[in-house]
């Protein structure tokens, strides 16, 4: 079993793409290719894409590489729990894109206890790629997981706007 060494940030893997097609993580020649992932760093929640790990002689990862992505402007979150059998809530989450031309990527959740944090974050564009200047409104729906969760009351922070919900 390889032993992971924790770096300055945990990365928690994602596993669909902005279309919906499985991306698996791939290990070749000594290197872990993340094609998506998520930390928390100093309580911010954070995005990357491309994240490049080498194992050293022991079995433990150091990070070579990862792209930032640019986390979206969000305006409101509005919590919604289905009265369904089991329970299910979502969160509507509206905002801002930087520009038109980029497409939102599959959210990260983490939970530390009774509080719930995303990073909701965007494509970049390529470096050839040019597109107008101009805010461009998003309304997206996530799903929140919580199966085997009590009563009580719950926050969620989706790139630093909050809001709760009672179970």
């Amino acid at each position: 079993m390889i032993k992971i060494r924790q770096h300055l940030i945990t990365l928690s893997l994602l596993v669909a793409s902005t279309i919906g097609i499985a991306q698996p993580a791939t290990y070749e020649n000594g290197i872990l290719n993340v094609p998506q992932g998520a930390a928390i760093v100093n309580g911010k929640a954070l995005y990357y894409n491309d994240i490049r790990l080498v194992t050293d002689n022991e079995g433990n990862f150091t990070i070579l590489g990862a792209q930032q992505s640019p986390l979206v402007s969000v305006e409101s979150i509005i919590v919604n729990i289905a009265e369904s059998l089991p329970v299910q809530t979502s969160l509507l989450v509206t905002g801002n894109k930087s520009v038109p031309c980029v497409n939102l990527q599959t959210p990260a959740i983490f939970r530390n206890g009774s509080s719930f944090t995303i990073a909701l974050a965007e494509t970049s564009l390529g470096p050839a790629e040019s597109c107008i200047a101009v805010l461009e409104p998003f309304e997206t729906t996530i799903p929140l997981d919580i199966t085997g969760l009590g009563s009580g009351t719950y926050t969620v922070n989706v790139n630093g706007v909050e809001s709760s919900f009672i179970l």
